[in-house]
This record gives structure tokens, sequence and C-alpha cells, in this order.
């Protein structure tokens, strides 16, 4: 990731994204005309026919389910971060509402049926550590478990409750944005 680091402050802020979107696309997708992307990298125009489209990050839901003083953790089935524990959740279709996004989610993964209650957190993030791993805009709901057991299913391999206290550390939790939620809902119950 490429920072300025203001000394004076001891803040870092983003020069450019480290790849844009839309840097790979080099035709309008409408009419086929040659284009460039514009504003380093974020967005696009076709000058043939005015189509545009901007770089964004790709929305995702996912659910802090709590038992009492256990949290459900997921371990991923699949890259990016095989094998490390996750929070249950995942990307929103087009046009869905997050807790429907939640909801789905959640019933794909774990053969679960949730009420998300409260917006936990909402974190910037990378879906994975290439260099070309799109941004994420994930949101965290807490959510408790109106029916279903936990059964893994689509992309898990294994769904586990962890105590306050044995929530696995974070090198072994996928994605930089679970281990920061995680830490901040283990604070927030000490």
């Amino acid at each position: 990731m490429r920072e300025n680091s203001v000394a004076a402050t001891g803040l870092t802020s983003r020069i450019l994204p480290d790849v844009a979107e839309l840097e790979s696309w080099k035709h309008c997708p409408r009419c086929g005309t040659g284009i460039e992307p514009l504003d380093d990298g974020a967005r696009i125009e076709c000058p043939e026919c005015g189509f545009r489209s901007y770089a964004s990050s790709k929305p995702t839901a996912s659910g802090l389910v709590l038992d009492g003083e256990r949290i459900l953790l997921a371990r991923r089935a699949q890259e990016p971060d095989q094998g490390k524990w996750d929070l249950p959740g995942g990307f929103l279709n087009e046009g869905e509402d997050p807790r429907d996004g939640l909801r789905r989610e959640l019933r794909e993964e774990a053969s679960l049926d949730v009420e998300p209650l409260e917006l936990f957190d909402v974190v910037v993030d990378r879906y994975g550590d290439d260099d070309d791993a799109q941004w994420t805009l994930n949101l965290y709901w807490t959510c408790r478990v109106l029916g279903g057991n936990p059964t893994p299913a689509d992309d898990v391999e294994e769904l586990r409750w962890f105590a306050r206290d044995e929530v696995p550390p974070p090198a072994e939790l996928a994605f930089r944005n679970n281990a920061k939620v995680i830490a901040r809902w283990r604070d927030e119950h000490a």
C-alpha cells in the first residue's frame, strides 16, 4: 500500500489506490470503443457513447452470531485465507439489502436463520493480500439465532463457538477487518 506519512501528526493517508478496479478495462462494455481510466483509475467514461463507471469497494455483510458470551466463527474452505477463522457472511448481491444479504449468507454458510440486531461496525479492507485484491466495504451486525443448527456448507469447512477468551489469535483469523472487529467485541465484553 502506498502511503504518505505525515510526521507532525503521526497519521498516514492514502495517495493512490494500490490497483484501480477499472485499470484493466480497455474497451467500453456498451459500444466497444477504446477507453482509458480517468482520475487515477477511479472512473472511466466512454468518449463515444458516454457510458460511465466508477471504481468502488465491494459491499459485504457479516454477523457476530452470539450465544451468551460465545461467538460463532467459520473456518474458510477456500482462498483467500483458506483454513483461517472468519466471521460468517459474504458479498452482497446487486441491489440486495445488507440485512437480507446477511440472513442469506448465514443460511447458505451455516444453515442458520438469524436476526440482525445492531450494526456493530463498518470496516474497509482488501479481499486477500494480493496486489490486485478487491477493496471491500464490510458491514457487521450482532445477530441472534432464530432457528437451525450450525452446519458448515457452501465455502465453510467448519463452524465452532468460541468463548471470548478462546478466540483464535489474529494470525489465525481471515482478513484484517475480522481481527479488528473481533478485538473490539472482546474488549467490549471483557
